[in-house]
């Protein structure tokens, strides 16, 4: 068990020291000499990220010096992207990397489960459908028994299911049922083999005004039987009010729109005990709670010990504590094996490498890599203080190089270590793990045990510096990174990643195959020099190819190889077929890389394959499209897939359109919530349509809607939804030329489509709009405006509230049809 306490502490410090090399000032060192006497953990439990209180985060991990960590049972990958394009599994991957970097500011530690963000549900018996129920709670409660919190906070309440977004009730759920069985010893026994039972002493309900119906009735009510906690401390070591804090952090959630003005001043946090009725004797959740080193046998002289410290703490020279620490240190190991024992150890020898000043960095000029290759890796480590110490040796491990020094550091200068080293073949690749196997519909499939709640891997590639400092040897460990300097940003420090030599790097891997046949470009990439090899398919669903396998040759890394295919699909099988690719027979992988500003930069593999929707799509090769951006989607690319003209114009040319250019104007998802010149485009769109033209409009959200001054007759946007993609489509008028021209459309149209049928569907409107679609969620009202359509003058108005962003870039074959149709009637 001592390893796995190891391991939990090493991760997140790594984590949180990749980048920033910058030593902890006086104050701040303070602030983590006092936190060695505090022996407390809590757990906060929600759904995705950005559900987290960061306000209380920061309360918990910087003014009570709790050990802090925020459960996110999914890493976000159903939400929207304000910043990009990205959507699906590669927004997953910037909303966990968001996460990491919050938790970077408020000190707390980050976990996941591998429970999907599939999308919006209604309610937790809806996401319990998706989520593997007894998987994910598995998952939360070897969260448990390795962080082992005294108190568990859920951010919502169990037991409203209905009231707000399904997921959110079921990680409520999960939390309260796992607080329980991580008590017993003999729940799953064979499943959580490997962890030992912990007793969580409490379970609250983090509730605030939004569960009470509004601010003023919540400020109005009785509160005496919650509990409370004040989080508006300020913390003259940091120079910043907790809230000011929480403020930075919350504003880490940059792809879903989050960023928050900071406030100051005192604020209250509330709390429903919810594992037991309340003790009217204690006002805060963590009152009654013995949190000090009297938890451990022996822990009484550690804590004398970190008094005396505290008393004689030396601000202007910090170094001269280093002595008082090491005191410190020889006492915790003298202390018999327990959780506590490994944390603080882990604690205050990180306090004593903060008081010496220590620098130490591996770096290359590379920012990716392979196996099998060369890079050329330097080392520089210092002290910047006069305490005495001493390099002993520099090593990595992985590569099996080391270089023993066992010099004295002069002081305040580096030592260098500079050294060619061969990335191993068996070395684990470095991108975000639980995509490996892809993305499927509730759970991710994440081999290897460990990993099962983990943020990111902890990485292979790594340099241990040994250092002696007065009597007593340390080990920094080190991610090996890339380093460059950059004429503009100046030093730019980015994960060295390890990915396949070579990588599938298609911009699109979706086609459409006419009367059974498609013809298919594979583009490749060299991640590194002199590549050969070749490229198949797994063909178990296919009648013939022309060519068995490709082969490739690429000089250079970076060199690009397209490889055609031709596919003879059986007319007999189904009408969307997904083929996996291979590289010389193994699994391939394609490779895309994100870069923002605020997060990593990311480098990212999801199994490679093929998409073919194996069905005739009919277009009107007539129609003219101009195409006006929103948030990013796939309908421009569906239509030039489908074989339609396209051309993208910006908002600014709308009073220049003329039914002479185009028959049609499409907009993006979202394109009023996004193109502020967008705000004065009725005149435009009315002249438009009037002229013959025709104007299609995907869904809108109500919040910060541009204008509500866009349509030909009155409509409301509202935010109902369908959830469930199987719901029953009804066709109201099977006569309407949208079902027959030129695709005939039926109900079978509507099968195999992904996450959701619709959102924001308009709610109220004129009966001037042509209902042609009727469809509900179980249970619930049926919502006929998933197509609205209108005549005006010689053209027409569409409005669909559709979610045609998720099936036309899934390849959903009746999307394509109704899609087609809505461009052609």
């Amino acid at each position: 068990m001592r390893q796995i306490q190891i391991t939990c502490v090493l991760i997140f410090i790594t984590l949180s020291a990749l980048f920033a090399q910058k030593s902890k000032t006086s104050g701040e060192i303070l602030e983590g000499i006092q936190k060695l006497k505090v022996l407390g953990s809590v757990l906060y439990i929600a759904a995705h990220p950005d559900d987290e209180n960061t306000r209380l985060i920061t309360c918990l991990s910087k003014d009570l010096k709790l050990n802090t960590a925020y459960l996110s049972l999914t890493r976000g990958d159903g939400g929207q992207n304000l910043i990009g394009s990205e959507l699906d599994e590669y927004l997953g991957v910037i909303r966990t990397n968001e996460l990491i970097e919050a938790r970077k500011i408020d000190g707390g530690i980050q976990y996941f489960s591998r429970a999907n963000d599939f999308g919006y549900s209604k309610n937790a018996e809806e996401t319990f459908s998706f989520w593997n129920h007894d998987s994910v709670l598995l998952d939360v409660i070897r969260v448990i028994r390795e962080f082992k919190p005294d108190i568990i906070i859920n951010r919502f309440d169990h037991r409203t299911s209905g009231k707000t977004h399904g997921h959110h009730t079921a990680s409520a759920i999960l939390g309260f049922e796992a607080a329980k069985y991580s008590n017993s010893p003999l729940y799953k026994l064979d499943a959580l083999k490997g962890t030992d039972m912990h007793i969580v002493q409490g379970v609250f309900f983090n509730t605030s005004w939004f569960f009470f119906g509004g601010k003023e009735k919540f400020d109005a009510m009785d509160k005496s039987g919650l509990y409370s906690l004040d989080v508006g401390a300020y913390y003259p070591a940091y120079g910043y009010s907790n809230n000011e804090i929480a403020a930075q952090s919350r504003s880490m959630h940059k792809s879903q729109g989050f960023g928050i003005n900071s406030s100051r001043g005192s604020v209250f946090e509330y709390f429903e005990r919810i594992d037991q009725a309340k003790d009217n004797s204690h006002k805060s959740p963590f009152d009654g709670l013995d949190l000090s080193w009297s938890r451990i046998n022996g822990g009484g002289n550690v804590d004398k010990l970190i008094d005396t410290l505290i008393l004689n703490y030396n601000y202007k020279e910090p170094w001269k504590n280093i002595a008082a620490l090491q005191k410190i240190e020889r006492y915790i190991e003298e202390l018999s094996d327990s959780h506590w024992k490994w944390i603080k150890l882990s604690e205050v020898k990180n306090l004593i490498l903060d008081c010496a000043g220590i620098f130490a960095e591996s770096f290359t000029d590379k920012w990716i890599t392979s196996p099998g290759s060369s890079i050329l890796v330097s080392s520089e480590c210092i002290v910047r203080s006069p305490v005495e110490a001493r390099i002993e040796s520099i090593s990595i491990p992985s590569c099996s190089k080391d270089s023993l020094f066992n010099i004295a550091f002069a002081k305040n200068q580096s030592i260098f270590w500079t050294t060619k080293i061969s990335i191993p073949q068996s070395i684990e690749k470095t991108s975000p793990f639980w995509l490996w196997n892809g993305r499927h519909r509730g759970m991710y499939e994440v081999d290897d045990l460990k990993n099962h709640h983990r943020p990111v891997l902890t990485k292979s590639l790594t340099t241990k510096f040994t250092i002696r400092i007065l009597s007593r040897n340390y080990i920094i460990e080190r991610d090996i990174i890339y380093k460059n300097d950059d004429p503009v940003l100046g030093e730019v420090k980015q994960n060295l990643d390890i990915i396949p030599a070579v990588t599938i790097t298609q911009v699109d891997n979706l086609f459409i195959a006419k009367s059974n046949k498609a013809n298919v470009q594979i583009q490749i990439t060299a991640n590194e020099d002199n590549q050969q090899g070749y490229i198949s398919l797994a063909e178990a669903k296919l009648q013939s190819t022309n060519t068995a396998k490709a082969a490739y040759t690429l000089e250079k890394a970076g060199d690009k190889q397209i490889l055609n295919f031709e596919i003879s699909c059986n007319p007999t099988t189904e009408t969307f077929i997904e083929i996996p690719i291979l590289i010389n027979q193994q699994k391939a992988y394609e490779y895309k890389n994100i870069k923002y500003p605020h997060i990593p930069w990311q480098n990212i593999l999801i199994p490679a394959s093929i998409k073919i929707i194996n069905t005739d799509i009919l277009i009107n090769k007539k129609k003219r499209v101009a195409y006006i951006d929103g948030a990013g989607d796939y309908a421009d690319e569906a239509l030039i897939k489908m074989g339609y003209g396209i051309t993208k114009i910006p908002a600014s040319y709308l009073s220049q359109l003329s039914i002479q250019q185009y028959d049609v104007l499409l907009f993006g998802i979202r394109a009023l919530n996004t193109q502020e010149e967008l705000k004065n485009c009725k005149k435009h769109l009315d002249r438009f349509m009037n002229e013959g033209g025709k104007v299609i409009f995907q869904y809108n959200t109500t919040a910060d809607l541009i204008t509500d001054n866009f349509v030909p007759d009155s409509m409301s946007i509202s935010r109902d939804r369908v959830t469930d993609e199987t719901a029953e489509v009804r066709i109201l008028k099977p006569e309407h030329p949208i079902f027959s021209t030129p695709n005939k459309i039926t109900v079978a149209d509507f099968n195999n489509w992904i996450q959701e049928r619709g959102l924001y569907f308009p709610n109220k409107y004129s009966a001037s709009y042509e209902e042609i679609l009727s469809m509900n969620d179980p249970k619930e009202k049926a919502l006929n405006s998933g197509i609205l359509i209108k005549k005006v003058g010689k053209g027409w108005f569409v409005y669909s509230s559709l979610a045609w962003f998720r099936q036309l870039k899934a390849g959903v074959p009746g999307s394509y049809r109704l899609f087609s149709n809505l461009i052609s009637f």
